[in-house]
C-alpha cells in the first residue's frame, strides 16, 4: 500500500503536467439563431442596440446624423428688460453634416455658417471660436452661445441661442420642424 501510494505521488505531477500541455480545442461554434443586427461603434447613437445579434456597423447612426436636414424655426425672442417674448417669425435653415459629430447650420445667417458639435444623446452645442465659450453670430459684433436638442419622436429641434451684441442680450428660443 505504501509503495502504490508513493508511485501515485510520483506519477501524479507527471500525468497532470502532461495533460495540461495539450492544446485547447474550441468546440464547434453554435448557431444561436440571431437574425437582428447591431452597431458596435461606441460613439454611435445606437451603440449595442439589438445586442446580442450579428455585428453590422453599417447600421450605425452617428450623433450628427439625426440633425441633418432642412428646418423651419418658429422663433421667439426674449430680451433683457422686457417681460414677454417677442414673436420673431419663421426662419428657414439647413443643417449640413461635417463628420460623425460635427455639423454646420447654414441659411440662418446670410454671411456665415454656424458650427455645432453633437453628442450621442441628441444634444448639440455651439462650437467655441472666441474666448469665453462663444462664437461669432451673424454680425462681427454679435456672439452666440447656443444649444440644440433633437426630439426623435417628431424629428424636431428645441433651440436656445443666447446672442450678445454691442447693445443688448437676446435669447432666441423655440422649436424647429424638419421640412
Amino acid at each position: 500500500m505504501k509503495r502504490s501510494f508513493r508511485i501515485f505521488i510520483l506519477l501524479f505531477p507527471v500525468i497532470t503536467a502532461t495533460s495540461s500541455c495539450q492544446k485547447w480545442k474550441d468546440k464547434q461554434a453554435q448557431d444561436l439563431g440571431f437574425t437582428n443586427t447591431y452597431c458596435n461603434i461606441p460613439s454611435a447613437v445606437n451603440y449595442n442596440w439589438n445586442f446580442p445579434g450579428i455585428e453590422d456597423n453599417s447600421t450605425c447612426v452617428f450623433p450628427s446624423d439625426p440633425f441633418t436636414g432642412n428646418y423651419t424655426f418658429e422663433d421667439s425672442v426674449y430680451i433683457d428688460g422686457i417681460d414677454s417674448a417677442i414673436l420673431y417669425g419663421s426662419i428657414g435653415f439647413s443643417i449640413v453634416k461635417r463628420d460623425s459629430a460635427r455639423f454646420d447650420i447654414t441659411g440662418y445667417c446670410s454671411s456665415r455658417s454656424l458650427p455645432f458639435t453633437a453628442n450621442r444623446y441628441y444634444h448639440a452645442t455651439s462650437d467655441t471660436v472666441l474666448a469665453g465659450g462663444t462664437q461669432l453670430f451673424c454680425r462681427e459684433l454679435d456672439t452666440l452661445n447656443g444649444t440644440l436638442d433633437y426630439r426623435p419622436a417628431d424629428s424636431s429641434l428645441y433651440i436656445e441661442f443666447t446672442i450678445k451684441s454691442d447693445t443688448l442680450t437676446a435669447v432666441h428660443r423655440g422649436r424647429a420642424y424638419k421640412k
